[in-house]
């Protein structure tokens, strides 16, 4: 059984792979999209993961996430303070470059339903 902490690092380690394919993309793309686009554009979007926002915007927009939906991935804003610094110290040069990064969870528009609904 793993750990919340250890389940966090697998899910980072799988960001950070398929984020590095994402570069790879970027290197060549005309439209010099981020990071974050390419991975949604690229992996997560479909016919029917159209678009993409956090649980508090889904709030916001009067939906709630379906339970037992799992996120999709992307990275938050870059750390700025030292105290925001991780704990566990970067393994590798893929996570030393993406240890300043938070991971970010969003959920698409086929992972909710309306707030007034219940199961």
């Amino acid at each position: 059984m793993t750990t919340k902490q250890e389940e966090h690092q697998i899910k980072k380690r799988a960001l950070i792979e398929l984020s590095k394919t994402a570069k790879m993309i970027q290197l060549t793309d005309p439209d010099e999209r981020n990071i974050n686009s390419i991975l949604i554009e690229e992996f997560y979007m479909d016919d029917k993961n159209q678009e993409f926002y956090t649980f508090h915007d889904w709030i916001k927009k009067g939906k709630k996430v379906k339970k037992g939906e799992k996120a999709f991935l992307v990275w938050g804003r870059k750390r700025k303070n030292t105290q925001d610094q991780p704990t566990a110290e970067p393994k590798n040069a893929d996570e030393k470059e993406f240890s300043f990064y938070p991971m970010c969870y969003l959920f698409s528009n086929a992972q909710v339903e309306n707030r007034n609904v219940k199961n």
